[in-house]
């Protein structure tokens, strides 16, 4: 069970961090405030699209949402050292009140966690068996 609760802790994460930014974003198109190249808004807003997929998929205990996952979560962690590292830089932030570094370092934390956790052979296992937990736990989706 503590398992199950831990993997529905992350994939709603991942829909919450989704659904927001898809807000978000489409608000700032909607009002005409956005600022941003089309090309971060359009990267934005497909990144935000996958995020909220892969936390319903996670849900789902797809096995291919986990893959993704985890890929997405070491690219986002490369991609961060590579920029603490000052090796890339990426312009056109979308959010200026919280400063680029302190959001760099929660995200390495968040998918370090998650990557940990995804990891551990008895999650590993849950995934290779294709179990859907919403209809185990018996939760009204």
């Amino acid at each position: 069970m503590k398992h199950k609760l831990g993997i529905i802790f992350f994939a709603l994460i991942e829909i919450l961090i989704g659904i927001v930014t898809l807000t978000a974003v489409i608000s700032n198109l909607i009002s005409r405030t956005s600022v941003k190249p089309l090309e971060v808004v359009t990267f934005v807003l497909t990144t935000a699209t996958i995020s909220t997929a892969l936390g319903f998929g996670i849900l789902r205990c797809s096995p291919t949402s986990y893959r993704l996952l985890l890929f997405f979560s070491k690219t986002i962690i490369l991609s961060k050292i590579l920029i603490f590292a000052n090796i890339i830089s990426l312009n056109g932030a979308l959010e200026m009140t919280i400063p680029a570094s302190i959001k760099n370092v929660i995200s390495v934390i968040y998918h370090s966690l998650l990557i940990f956790y995804f990891t551990r052979k008895p999650i590993r296992k849950i995934f290779s068996e294709g179990r859907d937990i919403l209809f185990r736990l018996k939760i009204p989706f």
